[in-house]
């Protein structure tokens, strides 16, 4: 979901906070990249991902129209980093420390949570298949995937694929002879992931896809390699400046000025260790060239490791943390049920989830004794 409300900087009568860096992101799912900033969090016992995910963000400040039932953290990715702020009543903007890259995605997390969304926590992409692991869906369960391919032309098309979940992981078998580069999961409803791949194993067509053909005379040609994008342009001057956005797998968004040299060519640098999956170019407020793309030499980035696990927090401290964040949502809730903001189930279910962990932290005060 793409948050219309977004924006570089706060209005006058809106409240936000900034929110600090906690670590480089973890290649995978969107719920997965930035999840360690709130497990590490000494309240968090079990953290929960919450629904909508936000995409396709810019800028420096995210605003969302609603923020998710019970949030507790927000966590906003910018580049490789990831930056975590507290959901607080009252504040309805989340900014970046000055200095940041922009927002390219947004994802709100409650600490234990009483009734546990679906999520997709990793995924596996290959030429003949995906795999994908989940959380908090029932064997059985049908999920969806949509998936976007280019051929050996660098023609595009659109395969949607079910799968059935079993021990939380489910397969997609794919034609093995076309390029993924796009995946949105779905389970009924909910969209629990739309990311940009490239297969382990690319390329899945017997030569490496070609870009999409520019649309725009004035692009005669693309060649995309992990280290680089060459433009080879007609009738632009020497001289003249390209914008180009490029983003990578991972939700990776880079901006670059390339000027047109004395052959026409310009050349885009690339890290290349990074997975370029789509290109824009636009010169003189026109966009010339839009569409997936797939590095010739692909892939560019190793199979990441596995994200270190956030520091163990001491036993007591957690549960007094879980029992304090339960009342205080437990007091938030009768304070909406009052105003008939909160029906009556939904207190007793506050209620019941405050209870609970209230007798588990002076269980667990007594046995320490």
């Amino acid at each position: 979901m793409s948050a219309a409300a977004q924006q570089e900087a706060p209005q006058q009568n809106q409240q936000s906070v900034v929110a600090e860096f906690c670590g480089t992101f973890s290649p995978g799912p969107q719920v997965q990249q930035c999840i360690a900033c709130v497990e590490a969090q000494e309240e968090c016992d079990e953290v929960g991902p919450l629904f909508p995910l936000f995409t396709g963000l810019t800028g420096q400040c995210f605003t969302p129209q609603e923020i998710p039932e019970g949030a507790d953290y927000i966590t906003l990715k910018a580049g490789l980093n990831c930056y975590i702020a507290p959901v607080e009543e009252g504040v309805t903007t989340f900014c970046l420390p000055p200095g940041s890259p922009d927002i390219s995605n947004a994802t709100f997390y409650e600490c234990d949570p009483d009734d546990p969304q679906p999520a997709l926590m990793d995924f596996r992409v290959t030429c003949d298949e995906i795999t994908v692991t989940t959380m908090n869906i029932p064997d059985g369960a049908e999920l969806t995937a949509e998936v976007t391919f280019l051929d050996a032309d660098g023609e595009e098309s659109t395969q949607t694929f079910t799968a059935t979940v079993q021990d939380n992981t489910a397969t997609f078998t794919l034609p093995g002879d076309l390029n993924p580069t796009n995946l949105v999961v779905i389970s009924g409803d909910l969209v629990l992931d739309d990311q940009e791949v490239v297969a382990e194993d690319a390329p899945c067509t017997p030569e490496p896809p070609d870009p999409p053909e520019p649309e725009d005379p004035r692009i005669e040609d693309l060649e995309v390699t992990c280290d680089a994008i060459t433009i080879t342009t007609t009738d632009i001057p020497e001289g003249d400046v390209l914008f180009a956005t490029v983003t990578f797998v991972g939700d990776i968004v880079e901006t670059y000025d390339v000027p047109v040299g004395a052959d026409g060519v310009a050349v885009i640098p690339l890290p290349g260790d990074l997975d370029p999956s789509f290109l824009q170019i636009v010169y003189e407020g026109e966009t010339l060239f839009e569409g997936n793309i797939q590095a010739i030499d692909a892939p560019c980035a190793e199979v990441p490791p596995k994200p270190p696990k956030p520091p163990k927090k001491k036993k007591g401290k957690k549960k007094k943390h879980a029992y304090k964040r339960k009342k205080r949502k437990y007091k938030k809730a009768k304070k909406k049920h009052k105003k008939g903001c909160v029906s009556e189930k939904e207190l007793q279910k506050k209620k019941r989830a405050y209870k609970r962990k209230k007798r588990e932290y002076q269980k667990y005060k007594k046995r320490c004794k």
